[in-house]
């Protein structure tokens, strides 16, 4: 009777192990480049992962269950040094330039960001620029006595990168180049040790609403004349046989999705009471009509 027992409990045994036993997975995996910048990435606080592009990407995900997928922080040079070098990896939010096109491939768009703006403290607002909103770029970055703070290897937008190449707009300008620059330029300019930032508007919203207290260290986004008002977003692989495996698949999600009030929504709900009207309407003008509900 003891080897019986014997036998059934090793058999038990077995059989458990067996079941703990990880089951490999053996899909291709997807790399996704994930930026902590928010709100387009949220690495933490009460919103984590409810960013812009995370939602995005959690249901690009879920619509692609063919890839096993893995996200990677990294800061957008080595983002697009990995992409230029015809890496599995790709980009959830990015922006099309000339010079990345040689080298990448654009999903149909199915979002419309607004475009960069000048964002200065509202006492500096009201002292040197009120009331106009709007300034021309090159105006702009003339203004010696004001410090500018950028982002390392961001572009930001052609027409922009053209200006901040030229003359000594570099060197005189705090260049941060980490993880969280666009986060660390903010409170930067709250705080005083530079004057203007080139920036999405959107980032301010999500400092007032979850960080600061709406009346502390107010900013104001002054429009830049020359650039149109808003963009459109895409997913970018390498130009490569599996880039073009995943925009393929990426495409068939955008075609569902652009049609929806719920993905403009997406958006629309980080923008601004001045700005949401012209953006309503630049929607269906830029991405789609929105058809059904």
């Amino acid at each position: 009777m003891r080897w019986l027992l014997a036998l059934g409990l090793l058999a038990l045994m077995s059989s458990m192990q067996a079941q703990e036993t990880p089951v490999a997975d053996e899909r291709p995996p997807l790399r996704w480049i994930v930026m902590p910048y928010p709100p387009l990435h949220i690495s933490e606080g009460p919103m984590a992962g409810k960013g812009i592009a995370d939602t995005y990407l959690d249901l690009v995900i879920e619509a692609m269950p063919q890839y096993r997928h893995v996200r990677e922080e990294m800061t957008p040079a080595r983002a697009w040094q990995l992409i230029r070098a015809g890496e599995n990896i790709c980009h959830p939010g990015a922006l099309y330039t000339p010079e990345r096109a040689k080298y990448t491939l654009f999903s149909d768009s199915p979002a419309l960001f607004p475009s960069l703006a000048f964002m200065v403290r509202l006492e500096d607002y009201k002292a040197l620029f009120a009331p106009q909103m709007t300034i021309a770029a090159a105006d702009m970055l003339a203004r010696t006595n004001l410090r500018l703070g950028l982002v390392a290897d961001r572009s930001y937008y052609v027409f922009l990168d053209n200006l901040l190449s030229a003359g000594n707009v570099y060197q005189r300008a705090t260049v941060l180049s980490s993880l969280h620059g666009p986060l660390s330029l903010y409170r930067m300019l709250q705080s005083g040790r530079i004057d203007y930032i080139i920036e999405y508007p959107w980032i301010n919203r999500y400092m007032v609403d979850t960080i600061q207290a709406p009346e502390a260290h107010e900013l104001v986004a002054l429009s830049i004349r020359e650039l149109p008002q808003f963009a459109k977003g895409y997913v970018a692989c390498p130009k490569t046989l599996w880039g073009e495996r995943v925009i393929m698949a990426v495409n068939r999600w955008v075609a569902e999705q652009k049609n929806t009030e719920t993905n403009r929504q997406r958006m629309a709900v980080w923008l601004d009471r001045n700005t949401l009207p012209r953006y309503m309407k630049a929607y269906e003008e830029m991405i789609a009509p929105v058809t059904r509900p």
